[in-house]
């Protein structure tokens, strides 16, 4: 056994052993102090958990495993959260030992902060922090602005949280350029940034970004005129459309739905925001095609949520969104219907005459796929391309039954060879018209299909529900079933004990005993 696995499973066995040790005997300082070694322990672990990946990535090892990228490796493995993956990656890229072009390591990029959390002192929550202040520094700036910005940050960190540690890193950054002289555009190109965040559980997605001056000025322009009081507000059915300032605007009726607004401004830049997104959307200013599908939201529902206007609608951009708000866009939308077990009078068969999947199969393939199809993978489908199950180059044919969206990256690990993926359709059991993918020997030495079902959580859900349903109808049918023998067996008890004694027929008719 190798000296590093061995260590892993004497470590997790002295786990187990410290789990299942009492602290009663344990006085209250030195609890105190138990926990914090229990802190101390865990940050030297995490340090060593980011040795861990760095080897994942210098023998490429999440590509074997089936993962693009080495984030998502994390994120699929290690079942974390995408922000805490790119907060492991970034203290790897700061902390860790990294190899040169000619393989030779190098010394970490934050030496101090590396030696720091090797030691447990901070974790990577400080990382965080420090590595927030280390992108603020000017790129003008000296080089060893950067050691000292390092050793000065990780001093503080030692003794300090991380809230605490953000008022030092404002601090830092006001005495490496305490007039603004280095900061230039290359600086403002490199932090500009506009993101959209993970739809939370009400389905509200949080956007951040930092705007350069010209981006900042223009987005205030509009939406001064986009966002006046009473300009597009969903509340208000008389509520005008559009810029104020426009000549068709009635200013007394501007004026009277300024008066009826109670929005803050916040709310009122959310609200033009989405006037302006769609509005340009309907006057078809972004084109007529992106990856074969039209430039429009795009949304499958089942009929029952349609016949009952409730439920959730899902889009080609991967966004989940109540059925009512689906149906007020879908208001002025062109409209396709996908039916399954046979299929509309577009043509969805094309055998050899056409390579590319045309748009009627693209829109069947979100009706049926929703996104990639590869196990696990969350990207929706207008970031794929459609993917031959039997390839082309082989006689496959563009066939919808032999389709199946592939984003770009895990597209290119389909192939020939014992070390690509291979897919193939399903064509019965419950997974029927499913696309399985069966991974190389080195991942799986049994090659086992899997499919992904992360598009389609609303199904499991069913089917846990109806499992559930099930299990419960199953116990109540047994125990409906054991009182009715119960019963049965105290009904013959009963009769035996007051049998034909008095030479009677009936022994309800016996005096008691």
């Amino acid at each position: 056994m190798p000296l590093l696995v061995g260590l892993y499973r004497d470590l997790d066995a002295l786990l187990q052993r410290i789990a299942a040790t009492s602290a009663a005997d344990v006085d209250d300082v030195q609890v105190a102090e138990l926990v914090r070694v229990n802190e101390r322990v865990v940050r030297a672990l995490a340090f060593q958990g980011l040795k861990r990946l760095q080897e994942v990535n210098d023998r490429g090892l999440f590509r074997k495993a089936g993962h693009s990228t080495l984030h998502r490796f994390v994120m699929s493995e290690l079942r974390v959260s995408r922000g805490d993956a790119s907060s492991r990656l970034k203290a790897l890229d700061a902390a860790g030992a990294l190899l040169s072009m000619q393989g030779q390591p190098l010394p970490p990029k934050c030496p101090a902060a590396a030696q720091a959390l090797s030691d447990g002192a901070i974790g990577l929550a400080h990382m965080d922090v420090m590595l927030k202040v280390r992108d603020r520094i000017p790129h003008k700036s000296a080089p060893e602005v950067y050691d000292v910005v390092d050793a000065w940050m990780t001093d503080n960190a030692r003794t300090l949280g991380p809230t605490e540690l953000e008022v030092c890193g404002r601090e830092v950054l006001a005495r490496v350029d305490p007039d603004g002289s280095l900061t230039d555009d290359a600086d403002r190109k490199r932090n500009r940034g506009l993101s959209d965040g993970a739809q939370g559980l009400d389905m509200m997605a949080k956007i951040t970004g930092n705007l350069d001056p010209a981006s900042l000025a223009l987005f205030r322009t509009v939406m001064d005129v986009w966002a006046a009081p009473g300009m597009n507000n969903p509340d208000d059915p008389n509520s005008p459309t559009g810029a104020v300032d426009d000549p068709s605007m009635d200013p007394a009726v501007v004026e009277a739905a300024a008066g009826r607004d109670t929005r803050s401004r916040a709310q009122r830049q959310h609200d033009a925001f989405k006037a302006i997104l769609k509005t340009i959307l309907e006057c078809k200013l972004l084109g007529t095609s992106h990856r074969g599908l039209p430039v429009q939201v795009i949304i499958t529902m089942t009929k029952q949520q349609l016949d009952e206007a409730a439920g959730i609608a899902h889009t080609a951009s991967g966004v989940d969104l109540p059925v009512k708000d689906a149906l007020d866009l879908a208001a002025r939308a062109d409209w396709s219907l996908a039916v399954f077990a046979n299929h509309s009078a577009d043509v969805l068969y094309f055998a050899r005459a056409k390579r590319t999947a045309q748009q009627g199969q693209r829109l069947a393939l979100f009706a049926k796929d929703r996104g990639c199809t590869s196990p696990g993978c969350r990207n929706p489908i207008s970031w794929t391309e459609i993917h031959h199950t039997t390839a082309w180059a082989d006689g496959g044919h563009t066939d919808i039954d032999v389709l199946t969206p592939a984003c770009i990256p895990h597209h290119a690990m389909i192939g020939p060879g014992e070390d690509q993926w291979q897919t193939i359709m399903l064509r019965d059991g419950p997974d029927a018209g499913r696309v399985a993918w069966i991974p190389p020997q080195y991942i799986d030495p049994e090659q086992q299909p899997r499919i992904n079902r992360a598009h389609h959580t609303d199904h499991t859900i069913e089917a846990a529900w109806q499992n559930i349903v099930a299990e419960r109808q199953q116990a109540l049918d047994e125990r409906e079933a054991r009182t009715q023998l119960q019963q049965y067996n105290r009904a013959e008890s009963t009769e035996s004990q007051g049998g034909d004694t008095n030479g009677c027929e009936d022994p309800v008719d016996q005096p008691d005993h």
